[in-house]
């Protein structure tokens, strides 16, 4: 009984015979609607041929496509010549197209067409329609199938990107009959519950007229009429819809829409880093500068103190006594010189008396010169204790140390109540350092 199954690749390789040797089916001419177009890197083309009704696999070799006078696309209507065969690997059947025609655009094409040009002039795909998004997005709306690969990509790449924003799916009919209606159904959903900051329109790629619901009226005034920037990612990146005209960006694909709406953390976290070195770099020039501006505040304030100012006095004094110092010993030496001259002189007349005369009148001179040097030393040292018991009493540290302060506000010297107001912060300086106090009250004489 067993000899009575066939295997699958036995089955296949009957199917391909058959059609292989079928003489009509060895020289076909169709015409028909280019979709689902792909041309490969190898050169090869692969496609759909369609009417209104079905459609069939086509593949034409690079070949073959090298003699081609015009570039298929999509929603192009052809006259093509080939043999239909099978590929048993697969058990699917297609032509191999060996000639093709251009045979004008196709309707759905012309459609297309004539509402692009129509909403064009109407203002739909304007630039000053166009809303930013926002970057910063907390809630996505993804509007698409509940199920298939695309909104697992879009969820994927989202998470990946910044896995802290929240995502509502919209789940819609995205193909067929109905569609049309549920995709602009969701579009005004999603802007009545006004929860989304961003909507993403996603399908996965398909024929023109899988993708047709996207290329009705309806869907393009919803588009158009949404408060919400919305991106539009239909189908592959060759593919173009008039909801990509109209949405406010355009994705060549459902992935890449999850990467236009939400930013990267891992880059958000870097800048953040890179502003914070920045902040800190700041922070510590302006604290050096503000230091420097102390520093120099201490210096002028220490200059401008009453021991300072003290200690200057102290100097000029000590200054003028070695003055006064040299101009005695200078005097001296004059008169001492002038003595001996007188002395030469006289030593040279030798009259005794004379002589004893002279010496007791220089004596004389000379004891009175010493004397008023001496009146004269005595008066300068008065004078010179005088000063210094002057410049002690008015000394502000002689005065501290007996209990007595100097109070200030900001460098300035308080002399009066009314410089004072309640809340003021004063610096209090006694002998041994500085006081600093809140005024809590202002009380007059």
């Amino acid at each position: 009984m067993d000899n009575q199954y066939l295997t699958v690749t036995a089955l296949n390789n009957y199917l391909k015979y058959r059609f292989d040797n079928d003489v009509f089916l060895q020289n076909i001419m169709l015409e028909g609607q280019i979709t689902s177009f792909k041309a490969h890197s190898s050169g090869h083309l692969y496609f759909s041929l369609k009417d209104d009704y079905t459609q069939i696999s086509c593949v034409m070799f690079q070949r073959e496509a090298r003699q081609l006078n015009f570039i298929p696309k999509n929603g192009l209507k052809v006259y093509i010549r080939g043999r239909v065969s099978t590929y048993p690997a697969s058990g699917t059947y297609q032509i191999y197209v060996s000639k093709m025609k251009d045979a004008g655009v196709g309707e759905l094409f012309l459609q297309f067409e004539k509402l692009k040009k129509e909403l064009n002039q109407l203002g739909y795909f304007s630039p000053e329609h166009k809303k930013p998004l926002p970057k910063f997005p907390k809630i996505i709306g993804v509007i698409t199938s509940s199920t298939g690969a695309v909104i697992r990509d879009i969820i994927k790449t989202i998470n990946k990107r910044y896995n802290n924003l929240e995502i509502i799916v919209y789940p819609t009919k995205v193909q067929g009959e109905g569609a049309k209606e549920e995709i602009a159904a969701n579009i005004k959903k999603a802007n009545s519950d006004a929860l989304a900051d961003v909507l993403i329109l996603a399908r996965g790629g398909g024929s023109m007229e899988d993708l047709w619901p996207f290329n009705e009226r309806i869907v393009a005034d919803a588009i158009y009429n949404s408060q919400i920037p919305l991106v539009s990612a239909v189908g592959h990146e060759t593919d173009f819809t008039i909801s990509d005209y109209v949405a406010d960006l355009r994705s060549p694909t459902p992935t890449a829409a999850g990467t236009y709406v939400t930013p990267e953390k891992e880059s958000l976290v870097n800048q953040i880093s890179s502003l914070l070195k920045l902040l800190n770099s700041s922070y510590r020039k302006h604290l050096d500068d503000f230091t420097m501006q102390v520093l120099n505040l201490e210096t002028r304030l220490k200059n401008a103190a009453p021991s300072t100012k003290l200690n200057q006095q102290k100097q000029l004094v000590e200054h003028y006594l070695r003055q006064l110092k040299l101009l005695y010993q200078q005097r001296l030496y004059e008169k001492q010189s002038s003595l001996q001259l007188l002395t030469n002189e006289l030593s040279k007349n030798e009259p005794q008396k004379v002589i004893a005369y002279k010496k007791e009148y220089l004596k004389s001179i000379y004891n009175k010169l010493e004397h008023a040097f001496k009146n004269n030393m005595d008066a300068k040292k008065q004078a010179y204790l005088l000063l210094n018991t002057k410049l002690e009493t008015l000394n502000p540290l002689g005065i501290m140390a007996k209990g007595f302060s100097l109070a200030s506000i900001d460098n300035h010297y308080i002399r009066s109540v009314s410089e004072v107001k309640v809340g003021d912060k004063i610096s209090t300086e006694v002998k041994d350092g500085k006081i600093i106090s809140q005024v809590m009250e202002v009380k007059n004489a």
